[in-house]
């Protein structure tokens, strides 16, 4: 009796499927156990799609991607497929199962939830493709973190291991691995292509000793491969590392005043303008929009922003315009930066009033006066035709 109810409910679940087009992937509807106990009957690992409400790349990978026929064939036939938001329902407990950081994240899981594969980003269709198709033939993550630890000796192995989890995004395993492989290899080994190559792509733990050996003998790796390629990876680095140090609201406050003195002991090349980034992240991060205003006219002046930009303009008006504590005159400084990326903009106009729209927003915001909303409306409308005109 319970199993022809759990059949009928599993018929339910089928039915409520719904594929985004006619070819594309089938998304699976139902409970998180009901799809599982479903992948069980049916002998089939599971795909899940974790995206949010506000990811763009999200929605240009359900619109352009998932609808594609060649990846609905492939999906349909060989995988459960299911699509949850990470912020409802069940989404919050498989988010902090899978450890998803980052949206899109791709996941691939045998019928009892045991993850073979994970992909952060959005991928195009042959990216997608390939990526079900390393599942399917056993080489997924899973899979390679075996091989590795069958063979930790082998870099092949390793490097073939150390590639899924970058794709991954995760950071600290591939740390771990670093760590032990470096401990190793050091020394003059390390200028060797193949360390190098570790180093230049995946090592950036500045406080690492292979990172510290890599920045005090950086001339002698100037003289093997490009003087260029190395200063941007130092410079990538201690940036990176930095922006590390906060997360979203909250600022590692000890951790910024050790990374700074570091900085200056090591004599880090525009050691200066990377302080400068992070501090001017961190108001952010605190909604000190006094200081993050001056901060980013600062930077502007000592021309570390090498030119204009508009979605630098847009980011720093969208921080001030996401806050609820902003005052009038913060709503008003992020209206100004919303006109400066209308202005420097190179997309085409019917994409560039977008800028305008947020700009309204912000002086809404403001409480600006009715005659000012009034002009900008108008303006706004104006510019639409326009750009329908064009066309």
């Amino acid at each position: 009796m319970m199993r022809s109810i759990l059949s009928m409910l599993f018929i339910m679940v089928i039915m409520s499927s719904q594929a985004q087009t006619d070819g594309g992937i089938q998304f699976t509807q139902g409970s998180w156990d009901a799809i599982k106990q479903l992948a069980k009957d049916q002998n089939k690992p599971i795909f899940i799609d974790c995206y949010t409400s506000w990811c763009g790349p999200c929605k240009m990978l359900s619109k352009k991607v998932f609808t594609q026929p060649q990846v609905g064939q492939l999906f349909n036939d060989h995988f459960i497929n299911f699509k949850i938001d990470m912020e409802k329902g069940e989404g919050p407990a498989l988010k902090s199962q899978y450890k998803v950081a980052a949206y899109p994240t791709l996941i691939w899981v045998d019928a009892n939830g045991n993850e073979l594969h994970k992909s952060v980003g959005a991928p195009n269709a042959d990216e997608l493709l390939q990526l079900a198709t390393q599942v399917l033939d056993g080489k997924g993550l899973a899979a390679l973190a075996r091989n590795y630890s069958a063979t930790p000796n082998c870099y092949t192995t390793m490097l073939q291991y150390i590639e899924a989890l970058n794709k991954a995004y995760d950071k600290q395993a591939i740390g771990q691995v670093l760590q032990k492989y470096f401990t190793e290899h050091k020394g003059k080994e390390l200028l060797k292509e193949a360390n190098y190559h570790l180093i230049k792509y995946y090592l950036n733990d500045i406080y690492s000793p292979t990172f510290k050996w890599f920045d005090k003998h950086q001339k002698a790796f100037k003289q093997k491969y490009s003087e260029e390629e190395i200063e941007v990876k130092l410079y990538q680095s201690y940036l990176s590392y930095g922006q590390s140090l906060i997360s979203k609201n909250t600022v590692d406050y000890e951790g910024f005043e050790r990374y700074k003195k570091v900085l200056n002991k090591r004599t880090v090349k525009e050691r200066n303008k990377i302080i400068a980034f992070v501090q001017e992240s961190i108001y952010r991060a605190e909604s000190n929009w006094d200081a993050y205003i001056e901060a980013i006219r600062h930077n502007l002046e000592m021309q570390y922003y090498e030119a204009d930009n508009a979605f630098l303009y847009y980011n720093w008006a969208r921080a001030i315009g996401l806050s609820e504590t902003a005052a009038s005159e913060h709503y008003l400084q992020a209206a100004l930066w919303m006109e400066k990326a209308f202005e420097v903009s190179t997309w085409p106009l019917q994409n560039n009033i977008v800028y305008l729209n947020e700009k309204l927003k912000l002086l809404k915001k403001a409480n600006t006066d009715a005659k000012s909303i009034e002009a900008l409306t108008k303006r706004i409308e104006q510019l639409k035709r326009q750009a329908n005109n064009s066309q």
